[in-house]
């Protein structure tokens, strides 16, 4: 089967993964595919698209899903499922952890001096 990069066309190899062209990321055909689930994914806390602590944003990267149905279901948990969805969202809070930050190469984080 001929792959494509849907970001220049160019015709790609079907093993590849990026494009010889522009350099775009190709994307695997099916979701089910085995060796899209190969790698071990690890649920984080994005620092972009978050609302309150970027639970939802997060489990919906890692899924694959939309983000505003994860947020529903969660707010309709927490209004009609007894609360469990709140408790959910703070355990998820807890330990799920947090992007971590991109910084420039060549550079290290200085917390401010306190005094």
């Amino acid at each position: 089967m001929a792959v494509f990069c849907q970001n220049c066309g160019t015709g790609m190899n079907d093993g590849a993964r990026f494009c010889s062209s522009c350099g775009a990321q190709l994307h695997a055909a099916a979701p089910y595919a085995p060796s899209a689930w190969t790698g071990q994914s690890r649920l984080i806390r994005p620092r972009a698209g978050r609302m309150v602590a970027g639970v939802c944003q997060g489990l919906a990267n890692n899924y694959g899903w939309d983000v505003v149905l994860v947020r529903v279901i969660t707010v309709l948990l927490a209004v009609f499922g007894g609360g469990i969805g709140l408790v959910a969202y703070v355990i998820f809070w807890i330990v799920m952890p947090e992007e971590p930050l991109l910084l420039p190469s060549g550079t290290s984080y200085v917390p401010p001096s306190q005094g």
